[in-house]
C-alpha cells in the first residue's frame, strides 16, 4: 500500500512539474509573439471565445491521450 502511494505521489509530482514547464513555455511563447507583433511590451490582445474553445478541446484530447497511456495493451 505504501509503495502504491509513493508511485501515485511521484506521478502527481512529475505531472505537475511537466504541466508547469509546458504552461510556462506556452505563456513565454505567447508573450514573445505578442511583443514581436506589437513592438513593445504591452498587454496581449484578449483571446477570442472560439480560439479559447479550440484550445480547450485540444487540451481535453491531450489529457485523454495521456490517460490512455495507463491502459494495458493486449
Amino acid at each position: 500500500m505504501a509503495e502504491q502511494d509513493t508511485n501515485k505521489t511521484a506521478t502527481y509530482v512529475a505531472g505537475g512539474a511537466l504541466g508547469l514547464l509546458v504552461g510556462l513555455a506556452a505563456a513565454h511563447m505567447y508573450a514573445r509573439t505578442a511583443e514581436e507583433q506589437y513592438g513593445e511590451v504591452t498587454a496581449p490582445k484578449a483571446i477570442d471565445t472560439g480560439d479559447a474553445f479550440k484550445i480547450g478541446m485540444a487540451l481535453v484530447a491531450l489529457v485523454r491521450q495521456i490517460s490512455d497511456l495507463a491502459v494495458k495493451k493486449p
